[in-house]
């Protein structure tokens, strides 16, 4: 009887954890998902501070809203609306995203901030070097070349840094003993 009673417990104890389990696998997915989406929500939060004080020092009015993507050709690319009334979309290449410095993501949001620039000041034509150069209003022409380096390696190519950042200034020689003025 003893035996049986164990067997019974035992039993009941197997059904209680197999019911457990069952309930475990079955919702931790999806609360995984929340904490997913909300852990994306507040990346792209902090990505359209980021765009909004960018937009601020570059003098920039028109609304760009920030989306991160599951894959973007571009790694990062801004499109303009069709619609005057809506904003301008940033989209963000997530395994892209999680690749770059901070200085190297703000190099990047200022370089799709000059498309933007671009499009709202009539007749300027498109260009990696123009947007760069209104980038280069707010951040480092460093930070740009790093920025460069890493789509490049991660396009597989290489590509001529004068062509999309314009010359590089020339050193400023003597300015350390340059102090008769």
């Amino acid at each position: 009887m003893r035996s049986r009673c164990r067997l019974l417990r035992e039993t009941a104890l197997i059904a209680q954890i197999a019911q457990i389990v069952f309930l475990v696998s079955f919702f931790t997915p999806s609360l995984f998902a929340d904490e997913r989406v909300n852990s994306d929500a507040v990346i792209e939060g902090r990505l359209q501070s980021l765009v909004e004080n960018l937009k601020s020092r570059m003098q920039i009015t028109p609304a760009v809203a920030v989306t991160i993507v599951p894959s973007n050709a571009l790694m990062m690319s801004v499109e303009a609306p069709t619609d005057p009334k809506k904003a301008f979309t940033l989209s963000i290449d997530a395994n892209f995203l999680g690749t770059l410095s901070h200085d190297e993501l703000e190099a990047a949001i200022a370089h799709e901030l000059g498309h933007v620039w671009i499009f709202t000041h009539h007749p300027y034509l498109q260009t990696e070097e123009l947007a760069n150069q209104i980038a280069m209003r707010v951040v480092t022409r460093t930070s740009l070349e790093h920025l460069y380096a890493k789509v490049w390696e991660r396009g597989g190519t290489k590509g001529d840094l004068a062509r999309f950042l314009g010359e590089a200034p020339p050193a400023a020689a003597g300015l350390a003993t340059d102090s008769t003025r």
